[in-house]
């Protein structure tokens, strides 16, 4: 054949002959592509295995669940798989392209891909050369980064039963709003979606970290104003697993990486895969005691540098979580400047109580920052002016676009919000998490204060508001109207803050109130927890006051996690109630008797919470202490005598030291230890009158067997302790390990002295009592308060039960000392049953 022919058959023919020949093979290769869902909570599996039965062609799912596969062989279906749920195949068809949506079942975790072979289990090897180069890998090890994180949060409410969601009046949002997986699926309805970009900064030596946040915004059913949930949701994800201990809510759990990980788990080599380009292996990791706080899952390790390249973990029942029935972490890992893997994205499942919490994160531009310490002394730093957050701003600053589920749920929210119904049962939610009910721009609550009855007002009745963000979110106001059908007297409070500089917290006040104060009672303006002025308003004491009160105040932090106030008080008290038969000599010669007191009193209070992080709703900050340090505070109170009234000169300071102690797997012990001292003359009211209650409602730092009034110092030393068992016994017995209840115990004790040689109102010789005496059955005059020494202290204990109905918990209480009868002959109860409310993880 010339060379003609030749190149001619080269050129045309040969590849026409070839094109006919591959052919019948090119019409079979096609396109793949879908998302596998968890048909119980509408979460995205990630990590699933999908694959072509028969053939070695596979992929895994990315963090949000969709996976694309070409193939180019002749196969009939597509199966999927993960660990933890039942394996679902569909059919294929022939020579298209195709879009499927699988959702699987959840099952409970099996281990039926795992082998055992003799000789040293290959897992162990594995995990050896994974400590030896944890430091190398641990991102903790660089002296700054910064990293910028988006997140996306959504909540689901789960119907009780199909049949429920389907007939019935009180399930319509349910029937119209629900979204299912498929038609065999329970329904779940959506009520929360947040969106948050922030840049994160860490600093390793001191530890700091700052939040920079560039953006967020919400849709939510019942409170559009829930700023402060998605910045919790997003800070609480910040896992490290290079550690020891991975902090979960309120508990350290063990993690598979962990140099004593082989005491608390089984590992597995189960394969070895290709991902992103990395050689990795598959270890499976079970716990060896049901119990333990420890992980159940997957890890997938680097070959080469034996860092972290995927993780899919999940805690169940067995790690006792109040509300918690499940949460499951899914991380996938790079490596990024400084030589370190760190997460490009991380997945949080929380289910608890027929509530879902979906939470994803993408992680960018990892960098090694360089700043000053000084940028760290703030750890929330929010924009100059808030974003809207409108459409098309957040198209540009998202990294991710939101896909078919998301814009349902948007959809979803925003069909029920227009439905005044729903509007208004949602408004009843909110309120009941709160206290208060909003209106708007204005709040009112909160609820559980709205009633109580005593002997010197009566029947009171109390209706309290408050401003939101939405009315003004530089000042704030915040009061109650009271009325007493007793008394018939008319209450009233009002609080008015202005913000000065967010950035460092700054706020200045003004207080005004005419009401009524039972003896010992904390100020509110110090402590306002709701349940224990709740539970007080029904201890049973009429030994009150008859209060008019004007305050100022300046706050702000002086520093990271150090909060100082300056306040300026005038207070008049006048005692009132039937039992509360009190008097003192207002003069040094002792020829004028009264009742009233006046106050003038300049104080300076202090608290220092290391390593804290404050999370902002606006108008409101919560601090959240990721760490087991303690918190300091302390207060300094001088008495203005001669100043607009003020009656009496005093120095009064105290210092106290809280702290949370984890004990692992045996539960975690709290303490709160308190000292107070005064210098100078007071009335014993206005002395340091002993926290009690008498209500049959138990209450936190207070003495729960102690009567109001009883005991009375001008030096006094109270320690709080409690000690959580979390189920560790009580998991053990197999029929109560299905209730979930936890053993608690406290011990309260307190100790002091009140210095008659230095008070004056407390004289021996001339008037033992310092007040108008009452008189017991003999006509003796007696003293309506006791004295303590610090040779004999007060005690008591109590042990009990928590998470009853997954909210309330009931506790036996002993009083231990000082059980001898008063002068009127009545001894003191020893003991008592208490129930109280606890919102605990």
């Amino acid at each position: 054949m010339s060379s003609f022919g030749v190149r001619l058959l080269s050129k045309t023919i040969l590849p026409f002959v070839l094109l006919l020949l591959a052919s019948p093979f090119l019409a079979q290769q096609k396109g793949i592509e879908g998302r596998v869902l968890d048909a119980s909570t509408l979460e995205p599996i990630a990590f699933a295995n999908v694959s072509l039965p028969g053939h070695t062609i596979g992929t895994t799912t990315d963090l949000e669940g969709f996976f694309r596969l070409n193939i180019a062989v002749d196969a009939d279906s597509l199966a999927v798989s993960s660990l933890g749920y039942q394996s679902q195949s569909k059919a294929l068809a022939r020579g298209v392209f195709q879009a499927l949506q699988f959702n699987l079942q959840p099952l409970s975790l099996a281990l039926s891909e795992v082998r055992i072979t003799p000789g040293e289990n290959p897992a162990h090897a594995i995990l050896r050369k994974v400590w030896a180069n944890k430091a190398q890998n641990n991102p903790d090890r660089l002296p700054q980064f910064s990293v910028d994180a988006y997140s996306k949060t959504k909540v689901f409410l789960r119907s009780m039963g199909r049949d429920d969601a389907e007939g019935g009046a009180g399930n319509q949002a349910f029937r119209r709003f629900g979204l299912q997986a498929d038609s065999a699926s329970v329904s779940l309805l959506p009520v929360f979606m947040s969106e948050t970009l922030v840049t994160e900064n860490f600093l390793r030596s001191p530890q700091r970290s700052k939040t920079e946040l560039k953006a967020t915004q919400t849709r939510s059913l019942a409170d559009e104003d829930a700023d402060v949930v998605t910045q919790l949701i997003q800070k609480s994800s910040n896992f490290n697993f290079y550690n020891n201990h991975v902090r979960i809510f309120d508990r350290n759990f063990v993690s598979p990486l962990s140099t004593s990980g082989l005491f608390y788990y089984k590992y597995y080599l189960v394969d070895s895969l290709y991902l992103d380009g990395h050689y990795a292996y598959e270890l499976r990791v079970v716990p060896r005691r049901a119990g333990d706080l420890v992980f159940s899952g997957t890890v997938w390790v680097n070959d080469s540098t034996f860092a972290l390249k995927r993780l899919s973990l999940e805690l169940g029942k067995e790690a006792n979580l109040n509300f918690v029935d499940r949460i499951r972490l899914q991380q996938d890992f790079k490596p990024v400047e400084g030589g370190v893997w760190y997460p490009s994205g991380t997945r949080v499942l929380a289910d608890a109580v027929n509530i879902f919490v979906h939470t994803g994160i993408v992680y960018n531009n990892f960098n090694i920052s360089h700043h000053e310490v000084g940028f760290f002394d703030r750890s929330l730093s929010l924009p100059k002016e808030e974003r809207e957050g409108d459409l098309g701003d957040w198209d540009q600053l998202r990294p991710v676009p939101l896909d078919t589920m998301d814009l349902a749920v948007l959809e979803r929210i925003d069909g029920m919000r227009d439905v005044g119904r729903i509007r208004f049962l949602a408004g009843l939610v909110n309120m009941s998490v709160k206290g208060y009910y909003n209106l708007g721009a204005w709040e009112l609550g909160p609820y559980l204060l709205f009633y109580n009855f005593n002997e010197v007002e009566g029947h009171r009745f109390r209706l309290g508001f408050k401003s939101n963000q939405n009315w003004s979110r530089d000042w704030m106001v915040q009061g109650h109207l009271a009325y007493g059908t007793y008394d018939r007297d008319f209450k009233y409070g009002l609080k008015l803050e202005r913000f000065l500089h967010r950035e460092s917290w700054t706020r200045a006040g003004l207080q005004l109130m005419h009401d009524v104060e039972r003896l010992g009672a904390e100020d509110d303006f110090l402590s306002e927890g709701l349940y224990s002025s709740f539970a007080h308003s029904f201890g049973g004491t009429n030994r009150l006051s008859r209060v008019k009160l004007g305050r100022l105040w300046l706050e702000r932090d002086l520093f990271r996690g150090f909060t100082q106030q300056l306040s300026l008080k005038l207070k008049h008290h006048q005692p009132i109630g039937s039992d509360f038969n009190f008097a003192y000599y207002a003069d040094d010669a002792r020829s004028q008797i009264q009742s009233a007191m006046q106050l003038a009193e300049l104080g300076l209070g202090w608290r220092y919470r290391p390593g804290a992080t404050f999370f902002t709703d606006k108008n409101v900050r919560l601090p959240v202490a990721f760490n087991n340090l303690p918190t300091l505070r302390g207060a300094y109170d001088l008495g203005l005598e001669g100043w607009t009234g003020g009656a009496f000169r005093y120095h009064r300071w105290s210092l106290g030291v809280e702290q949370q102690i984890l004990l692992g797997s045996l539960g975690s012990l709290s303490y709160d230890l308190g000292f107070t001292k005064i210098h100078g003359r007071l009335p014993w009211p206005l002395l340091t009158v002993l926290p009690a209650n008498e209500s049959v409602f138990r209450t936190e730092k207070t003495f729960n067997m102690m009567r109001y009034g009883e005991f009375v110092a001008d030096e006094s030393a109270t320690l709080f302790l409690t000690f959580r068992q979390d189920g560790f016994f009580l998991d053990k017995v197999p029929l109560v390990r299905r209730l979930h209840l936890r053993t608690v115990a406290t011990l309260s004790l307190a100790a002091g002295r009140l210095a008659n040689e230095s008070n004056g109102f407390y004289d021996e010789q001339t008037h033992p009592e310092g007040l108008l005496p009452a008189f017991n059955a003999e006509g003796t005059a007696y003293s309506r308060f006791q004295v303590l020494d610090w040779e004999h202290p007060y005690l008591e204990l109590s042990y009990g039960i928590e998470n009853i109905l997954q909210l309330f918990r009931v506790e036996a209480f002993h009083r231990l000392s000082h059980l001898d009868a008063n002068e009127t002959g009545s001894l003191p109860a020893s003991f008592g049953l208490k129930v109280g409310a606890v919102f605990r993880f």
